[in-house]
């Protein structure tokens, strides 16, 4: 088998745009493991998040990338390495979201911590653990995983840093205007020690630790299971996979990727609602 290791991206990619997994997919990830392949899901989502759509599609036992690359979950679900935040990046980026008017949020494991309640946070736990239902998922289960989430509001950002010194390991930036641009080049300027994304084509930010991608994650997980880069393949829809899909021996790009994501892959596949992932699987990988 040339290609011993699969990385796959959820948003976009495995997940279609009404949050399910074709089975046609599953059945092409079975294929592959049953060759001998390896699937890690390679996320931004929390840990409960990517175990609960890893275990519902039949992936037990697989370690998992969370957090675009902040969290490894090892082959028995547990927590193996977290990365977070300094104490100062985070005091900085608050400043500067004060002074810009700019939203953010910030995770602390599985729970979400937002300044007040608003569009972009009010059904995160909803969208954080989707059903699942077309693609073997079961309603009390997924009730059952839901109850371990949280969305918490912090009034006081600066006293909650302070006082309970959380273990912040990925941020999340949404604006409706066209305020990001401006944005993102004052953080590059002012808060150094950032990692910045975006899984929607820039109408939001991604951020992580200085030196943390779904890449560099991946490149760590590859050591521990003594597979060489060059006999891994990655694929991806934006711009957070774009890192990853360079550093894998073959980088597959989502049909429905940015024109910027499909120049930097190897191959391009069909879109997430056409079952691009499974085609890929099929073309790249097993034949």
């Amino acid at each position: 088998m040339k290609y011993r290791l699969l990385a796959t991206d959820l948003d976009g990619t495995l997940l279609n745009d009404q949050k399910e997994i074709d089975i046609e997919t599953i059945e092409a990830i079975h294929e592959y493991r049953k060759r001998g392949g390896k699937v890690v899901i390679c996320s931004g989502r929390s840990p409960l998040s990517t175990q609960w759509i890893a275990r519902t599609i039949g992936l037990s036992g697989e370690p998992i990338i969370a957090y675009n690359g902040a969290i490894l979950i090892d082959e028995n679900g547990e927590i193996s390495e977290q990365l977070v935040f300094p104490y100062e990046p985070l005091i900085s980026f608050w400043e500067l979201c004060e002074t810009e008017g700019i939203y953010a949020h910030f995770y602390e494991g599985d729970t979400l911590l937002v300044p007040r309640v608003t569009k972009w946070n009010e059904n995160w736990i909803e969208n954080n653990i989707p059903t699942l239902e077309k693609s073997g998922g079961e309603r009390h289960q997924c009730q059952s995983v839901r109850e371990k989430c949280q969305v918490k509001v912090v009034d006081d950002f600066y006293r909650y840093l302070k006082e309970q010194e959380p273990s912040i390991t990925k941020i999340a930036v949404f604006d409706d205007g066209n305020k990001l641009p401006e944005f993102t080049r004052r953080l590059k300027e002012q808060v150094v020690d950032l990692e910045i994304s975006s899984s929607f084509n820039f109408i939001n930010l991604e951020i992580t630790p200085s030196g943390v991608t779904k890449a560099s994650a991946l490149v760590k997980l590859t050591e521990q299971l003594g597979i060489p880069l060059s006999q891994t393949a990655a694929i991806g829809d934006n711009f957070n996979d774009a890192l990853m899909l360079s550093a894998a021996g073959l980088g597959i790009a989502m049909g429905n990727a940015p024109e910027k994501v499909r120049h930097l892959a190897d191959q391009v596949t069909g879109n997430n609602n056409e079952a691009g992932v499974a085609s890929a699987i099929r073309r790249y990988l097993l034949e």
